[in-house]
């Protein structure tokens, strides 16, 4: 796909773009693996969907996917990987307040479950999600390509390339198009509410930070805490317990937003080079697949 098909290239064209290819790009790579599994025999063995072998490069072509549109991104605008990562000096305090900011995202973990209690009323029933094995040093493959992995790429595509598109939209209205995108992304209707929320508070963090290493550290950590208490078989808390978690992660949240929103202002580098249509015309290819495969996945659990 051309940018320059569409007239003068601008950042919000070029972010646009590489929206739509992270969301298309995976699908053609699956279509290729699966060819070329199925030319080598590996798909008449029986479930073989849920073994870890197609488990880890389901979890990896996403993330593939990311890494060439990245490159792509950087080549086409001529820009370094460091003006991606970091538009300015990142102080440590950011990394601080990112951490808290993640503990206070637990908070509203509770989202997903009201959610899914919610669709429960009139018969969905979730999946849930694979992952590999984690026996044995099988727990350290799936550490990095599950949390490790995602915290880089997706930081780099959607609080760095595409928050960078988002340019001739207001810090607030940035930082919305930045979460609902990236929750949409993620095409699994049970998460889609939690998803948002720390798809606008990453966006926030990187705004005031200037930089998406906070958010990448963010991002790690959630990932992280979701897959230790995977490993340990932590799936509920005893009430005096989940009440505790819940009281100081608010806390958190409080904190780290009432920081971000009040006391830290300051201008966000949002410059006006383009326009609103400029970007949603070249991410709406992305945005439609997305929302199919949302609302596909969404239908086929009632």
């Amino acid at each position: 796909m051309s940018v320059r098909l569409l007239g003068e290239p601008t950042k919000e064209k070029a972010s646009g773009v590489a929206f739509s290819l992270s969301a298309l790009l995976p699908t053609a790579l699956a279509f290729l693996f699966l060819i070329v599994i199925t030319a080598f025999g590996l798909t008449q063995t029986a479930g073989y969907e849920q073994s870890s072998w197609y488990l880890y490069v389901s979890y990896l072509l996403p993330q593939i996917s990311f890494a060439l549109v990245a490159l792509w991104f950087l080549s086409y605008t001529k820009t370094p990987l460091s003006g991606v990562l970091r538009k300015q000096k990142c102080y440590p305090k950011y990394f601080v307040v990112a951490l808290l900011l993640q503990i206070g995202l637990f908070s509203l973990s509770e989202l997903n479950g009201l959610f899914l209690e919610f669709l429960g009323k009139f018969g969905y029933q979730d999946d849930g999600i694979l992952l590999p094995s984690m026996d044995g040093f099988g727990f350290v493959g799936v550490f990095i390509v599950v949390a490790l992995f995602p915290a880089v790429f997706e930081e780099i595509m959607f609080r760095g390339i595409l928050l960078n598109g988002l340019r001739s939209f207001k810090s607030i209205g940035a930082m919305l198009v930045c979460g609902a995108l990236f929750s949409l992304y993620h095409q699994n209707p049970a998460q889609t509410l939690y998803q948002f929320c720390c798809g606008v508070a990453f966006a926030l963090v990187a705004l005031r930070a200037g930089s998406i290493l906070p958010t990448v550290l963010a991002h790690f950590l959630n990932n992280a805490v979701i897959l230790i208490l995977t490993k340990l078989g932590i799936t509920t808390f005893s009430t005096p317990v989940f009440i505790a978690i819940i009281a100081v992660s608010a806390v958190c949240l409080v904190l780290s937003l009432g920081y971000l929103i009040f006391l830290d202002k300051k201008e966000e580098n949002i410059e006006k080079t383009g326009s609103k249509k400029q970007f949603f015309a070249c991410a709406g290819v992305g945005i439609a697949v997305c929302a199919l495969s949302w609302l596909l996945v969404l239908f086929t659990g009632f």
